[in-house]
């Protein structure tokens, strides 16, 4: 009995040297462990400086929204990536580029209002105005008075919709924000919707400070940009937390970037 024993331990022992014998003897061989995920942020193919300026072959310009993100991101020590979208999908992201993030978003300017995609918005990260910018020589113009606007192709004229669709308003549209300013400069679109602080950088960029103004007697109201996502509701809450324990350095990233949120 002790003899088949000590054949059967024997055994056992000679086995498991063989198994621990096929192991690699060179660490570096080892199957590395899957790196961390990259979260991809979706953000507008256009130059919208100061709030954000991105393009499919440089999304590292200095911008409000890139240093803002930046900061939250590595603060938190999460891996992402800023991936340059077309403006004119801007509603169908989601469902098409397997993006984990939006920025901007707002919920007025989705088609789908009813929000069947689950998105979860972030608290207003900036508060913005929308309204209708007019020639300093057409300030006191009324809405009837309107009869073009200019406006970056693919952007969403949410106080003018109405217009557009009864062919009202007759819409010229641009890539650029330069573009834009150089239409209702000359003459040639009666207004934008474009925002003030995008407006005011172009006429800077002109010498023209101060030509174009917002029409005050034409409806206008105040927005907000946001943080959205689908999948990931945890991580908008931790930049809800963010935007509450760091109120200075977002002042400062609007005091940086010379952004003015009530025109």
């Amino acid at each position: 009995m002790k003899l088949i024993y000590f054949l059967l331990l024997s055994f056992s022992f000679f086995s498991f040297s063989a198994e621990a014998s096929t192991e690699p003897s060179n660490p570096q061989s080892v199957k590395k462990p899957v790196k961390d995920k990259v979260y991809l942020v979706g953000v507008e193919d256009v130059s919208y400086y100061p709030l954000f300026d991105f393009n499919g072959k440089n999304n590292h310009q200095p911008s409000f929204a890139r240093d803002l993100l930046t900061t939250f991101f590595d603060s938190h020590h999460i891996t992402f990536k800023f991936v340059a979208l077309p403006v004119k999908r801007f509603d169908k992201w989601y469902l098409e580029h397997n993006i984990d993030f939006k920025f901007p978003d707002n919920f007025r300017w989705r088609n789908d209002q009813s929000n069947s995609l689950g998105i979860t918005f972030s608290a207003p990260v900036i508060t913005l105005s929308a309204g209708t910018y007019v020639n300093k020589q057409s300030a006191t113009a009324s809405r009837r008075d309107i009869k073009s606007l200019a406006t970056i192709r693919g952007f969403h004229p949410s106080l003018w919709l109405q217009e557009i669709k009864k062919q009202r308003l007759s819409v010229i549209e641009e890539s650029t924000p330069l573009a834009v300013v150089r239409h209702v400069l000359a003459g040639n679109a009666t207004a934008t919707n474009i925002d003030a602080n995008v407006i005011n950088n172009a006429l800077q960029k002109l010498n023209r400070q101060g030509d174009i103004v917002l029409a005050e007697g034409i409806f206008h109201q105040q927005y907000a940009y946001h943080f959205s996502t689908i999948q990931h509701p945890e991580i908008i809450h931790k930049f809800d937390q963010f935007l509450r324990d760091n109120t200075e350095l977002v002042a400062k990233l609007k005091d940086k970037y010379k952004i003015v949120e009530n025109f």
